[in-house]
């Protein structure tokens, strides 16, 4: 059942965040995740109570979970990150592993493509809808290969006040290829974040990765 519950100029980021599991007869292991993002995911780090810990950040050590983030500012669905010289979210994955829940943070930047010459280029809707609906598609697949319950895979598109109109768009095409109809993933809402919860009207302060961060503990205490 499709589930709607209330995120460009870094290098490719693969960081982990190992919390420890109390001591007890019978430990139970850390639930393990996997987050594929953009530059609202690579621009933060695990650094509690800074201005740059990350929303997963605050998320993993809220599960006392573990998690590996797949990343790259500026990257997409359909456009290659760091400057067309980077890589889309298809192209990273083959390193998506087996883990207990994915999460594939982006959207921002899926207006775009890159063209063979490395520069980007605006994507015409019928484009930027069919790229977002080929790469859930091939996430599908990659997460049936892993034995990774598709309902454990959590699609969100964080969008600040910038370029509203267009990230409407892409947040639709999210939510219906998502779907049970579709690829049976679950789509996670989140309310668009105002400039106090913002430092460039697109990119999440402390506060508003706080938010997030609660956003996305809901949405997996509601699948575990």
């Amino acid at each position: 059942m499709l589930r709607n519950l209330t995120l460009s100029t870094a290098t490719l980021v693969l960081s982990t965040v190992a919390l420890a599991v109390p001591a007890s007869a019978e430990p139970v292991p850390a639930p393990t995740m996997t987050v594929v993002g953009d530059s609202i995911t690579s621009w933060f780090r695990d650094e509690p109570g800074s201005v740059s810990q990350g929303w997963w950040s605050m998320l993993a050590r809220d599960l006392d979970a573990s998690v590996n983030t797949l990343a790259e500012g500026g990257s997409g669905m359909n456009v290659r990150g760091n400057g067309c010289f980077g890589t889309t979210f298809g192209q990273r994955l083959a390193g998506l592993q087996k883990v207990d829940y994915v999460i594939i943070e982006g959207g921002r930047n899926d207006m775009f493509g890159c063209t063979s010459l490395n520069t980007k280029r605006t994507l015409t809707r019928a484009q930027q809808k069919h790229g977002i609906r080929a790469y859930l598609h091939r996430l599908g697949a990659r997460v049936d290969f892993l034995g990774i319950p598709r309902s454990h895979v959590l699609i969100v598109s964080p969008w600040g006040t910038s370029d509203r109109k267009r990230g409407y768009v892409i947040q639709a095409y999210q939510r219906l290829y998502a779907n049970r109809n579709h690829e049976g993933f679950t789509y996670v809402e989140t309310r668009t974040l105002p400039s106090r919860l913002t430092f460039d009207t697109k990119h999440p302060n402390r506060e508003g990765n706080t938010y997030l961060s609660a956003v996305m503990n809901r949405a997996v205490r509601s699948v575990s």
